[in-house]
């Protein structure tokens, strides 16, 4: 019985240049959007759907490309997997596959705020005011969990989208930056934050605050009652979700002015010897995110707050990205530790009125600044870290296969009019290949014997761009590869 082998390719038609360091940026690229990776109940027990963006090079003509994961900010309230856009070009343009991922958000709010930010003077300023410290602890436990779900997603699909499954980054701004510090950190499950066990109901919100959130870039808005107001426990350190065989660990980790919340330093979660290379970028004055140890958002909240009630109170201690480099450099070597630190003046208090000046001028110095500087930066210190992994040979090794699987790669993807089949083994019978459209049209088949190992295929030139499917027909077993 002849059983299908399907994949799922986009068809460009260009040239391929020799694959050069992933350093240099010489490649096109297609973002395959909102693909679905899973989903998870929120804060207030809503189930919601997770969703990303995959960006992937074009005319590279390699199986192995590393893997990018970014994660985007906004106070684990607002924003989407659009707002990392810039950032997962740049790394497909030097021959990545990235990924710019949605994750859960949200968090209760304070039972009350004597005088809450008008949002016609600060937009989403009502929504800032947290229940207690454990609420945004909580919100980077959820985050963190729904990446790895991400990755390990990512990861079983590595065939599909060329990439090579041990070489993995996972990166981020601001709150994701907090998401992607936790990835690649918070990997024990002795680690797991004393917020994140079952805690007593959060309170009925204020009146005058809101719970909003964004989702897939629009703004909700609920109003939490009853069991909407529980916490349980949040579970394992890895989650649950995408649990298919593959972990979720990574290489390396980009933190763009992002931190990570107290415990983590009373938790150990940095261990030495299992942590992942970082690239740590900050401002030295960040009026958000503090570089060194304090509440986020307390600069602004204490002293530019225009009279409202400040909003940083409930907020957990945490630890920027400068006391994480203070407490790394004597345990990493340099190669595996790089910081990009900007030195900008400090906040001073008795010149409030002009230094809140200063800092709306200047985003609070929450910003990447000269972020095409920034991704060279990037790309340069990952590249050896890299390139040791995709040339060992340790590329596409899962953790379980399918049973009966014939495992085919194919490569590349996007392709032009040509591409190669790798097996195994040699299938024992005529293998019948099919290319269909979009609308379900063949557009070319062929039958012919496959031999072991690679097997180019010449498609015709005339193909359009667009999305396609290959066909594979043969004996081994039934296979899905999805884009």
């Amino acid at each position: 019985m002849k059983l299908p082998f399907l994949l799922v390719f986009c068809l460009g038609v260009i040239s391929l240049p020799a694959q050069a360091p992933f350093t240099q940026k010489q490649f096109e690229f297609r973002v395959e959007k909102d693909l679905v990776y899973g989903s998870s109940v929120d804060y207030a027990g809503q189930n919601t759907e997770l969703t990303l963006d995959l960006y992937k090079p074009i005319g590279d003509n390699n199986t192995d490309r590393p893997l990018l994961v970014m994660v985007h900010g906004g106070a684990w309230l607002a924003g989407c997997k659009e707002n990392e856009a810039f950032f997962a070009e740049e790394f497909a343009r030097r021959g990545y596959v990235v990924a710019s991922v949605n994750y859960r958000k949200g968090w209760h709010k304070d039972d009350y705020v004597p005088a809450a930010i008008n949002p016609n003077v600060f937009p989403g300023g009502n929504c800032l005011y947290a229940a207690d410290s454990s609420e945004l602890i909580r919100a980077i436990y959820r985050g963190q969990q729904d990446v790895k779900g991400a990755i390990r997603w990512l990861k079983a699909r590595a065939l599909a989208d060329s990439t090579c499954n041990q070489a993995v980054l996972v990166g981020g701004s601001s709150a994701g930056a907090f998401l992607a510090l936790a990835v690649g950190l918070l990997d024990r499950p002795e680690e797991k934050p004393d917020a994140c066990y079952a805690l007593a109901a959060a309170p009925i919100p204020a009146a005058n605050v809101s719970n909003c959130y964004d989702y897939n870039c629009v703004t909700q808005t609920i109003q939490p009652e009853g069991t909407a107001l529980s916490r349980p426990d949040l579970g394992p350190v890895d989650g649950d979700l995408n649990q298919n065989g593959y972990n979720a660990e990574v290489l390396g980790v980009i933190s763009i002015f992002g931190g990570v919340p107290y415990e983590a330093s009373s938790k150990n979660w940095i261990q030495g010897p299992d942590t992942p290379a970082l690239y740590l970028y900050h401002q030295t004055c960040d009026g958000i995110v503090p570089f060194g140890y304090g509440k986020p958002m307390s600069t602004i909240s204490v002293n530019c707050n225009l009279g409202f009630t400040p909003w940083h109170g409930n907020y957990p201690n945490i630890f920027g990205n400068g006391a994480i480099a203070a407490y790394l450099q004597p345990l990493l070597p340099a190669a595996r530790l790089k910081t990009d630190f900007l030195e900008c003046p400090a906040f001073n208090p008795a010149l409030a009125l002009f230094e809140c000046v200063r800092y709306n001028d200047n985003g609070s110095y929450h910003w990447a600044h000269a972020p095409a500087q920034r991704a060279q930066l990037m790309a340069d210190f990952f590249n050896p870290i890299i390139t040791t992994k995709v040339n060992s040979m340790a590329c596409l090794v899962p953790t379980k296969s399918p049973v009966g699987a014939m495992q085919l790669r194919i490569w590349p993807n996007p392709f032009n009019s040509e591409i190669t089949l790798e097996l195994p083994q040699a299938p024992a019978q005529e293998t019948e290949l099919a290319l269909i459209d979009v609308t379900g049209n063949t557009v070319w088949s062929e039958k012919r014997k496959l031999s072991e190992g690679r097997n180019r295929i010449v498609l015709p030139e005339s193909l359009s761009n667009g999305f396609y499917h290959l066909i594979v027909r043969g004996t081994g077993g039934v296979a899905k590869l999805v884009k």
